[in-house]
């Protein structure tokens, strides 16, 4: 197959090549990230991470195609700050469930969605299940430097591993990296407004849930510390997401439910 990108096909290649390939949808966000960052940031940053992977399924000649990213998600957590462009939380269900009903219309059996965002997580969770139940597709969603991480040991530091979720050093690393024309370097800095300091269980890990807006826990946007952040670092997280990310499309290729 000479082109991996979905709209470049034609509707008979699409019928021939879809039973036997995984139907990947990028997915990120348009959002505030902070005073030195892009609002595109996590789709940027998304498609890096699906370009990798685009390049070692071609090496390997895996059986993938790739429809265009959708660069809007639920943001609506960044809704009091400008160039937040966010779905609600219904349309976006009912933005996702259509692509998977499209996806087993066009006889496609598996359906990958790659996060960008880690506001779409739990939405994702609920609407993989969602599109199994209705079409009988297999679903899964990777999270590239949201659950699937690089090893930031030594790197980043153990406050910023645990509160640095939005426009800290590993977004801002990556961006050096991919599109630095976009960061404002002179305006990087950190915001740790609340910390969590004392707190054992209430943080963003999910170990206890809880409803935030951002600006409930910040005061410029941003979450973590930018301090530190340069392209090299990026180099290699970028590329261990993408080992892990083409290691678990080859167990999803496999996999075969009862």
């Amino acid at each position: 197959m000479a082109s991996l990108d979905f709209w470049d096909h034609t509707a008979e290649d699409i019928r021939r090549i879809a039973p036997d390939s995984i139907l990947f949808q990028p997915v990120a966000s348009v959002e505030q990230h902070g005073r030195h960052l892009p609002v595109g940031t996590d789709s940027m940053i998304c498609t890096a991470c699906t370009n990798g992977l685009k390049e070692r399924i071609k090496r390997e000649n895996f059986p993938g195609i790739f429809l265009p990213l959708m660069p809007y998600g639920k943001s609506n957590e960044h809704i009091d700050y400008p160039g937040t462009i966010t779905y609600s939380l219904n349309t976006y269900l009912s933005v996702l469930m259509d692509i998977g009903r499209s996806a087993q219309r066009s006889g496609f059996k598996k359906l990958v969605f790659i996060n960008g965002h880690g506001g779409n997580q739990e939405v994702l969770d609920i609407v993989c299940r969602e599109i199994r139940i209705e079409t009988g597709l297999q679903v899964f969603a990777l999270h590239p430097f949201v659950r699937m991480e690089p090893d930031f040991q030594g790197v980043i530091t153990p406050k910023e591993g645990r509160v640095g979720i939005h426009a800290g050093r590993k977004e801002t690393s990556v961006m050096l990296k991919i599109r630095p024309d976009t960061v404002k370097k002179e305006l990087i800095s950190e915001d740790y407004s609340v910390d969590f300091e004392g707190l054992k269980y209430i943080d963003y890990s999910g170990k206890v849930s809880f409803g935030w807006k951002t600006n409930d826990v910040t005061r410029t946007g941003m979450v973590g510390s930018a301090y530190g952040a340069n392209p090299e670092e990026a180099d290699r997280w970028i590329r261990e997401v993408v080992d892990q990310m083409y290691e678990a499309c080859v167990e999803i290729k496999d996999f075969e439910m009862l």
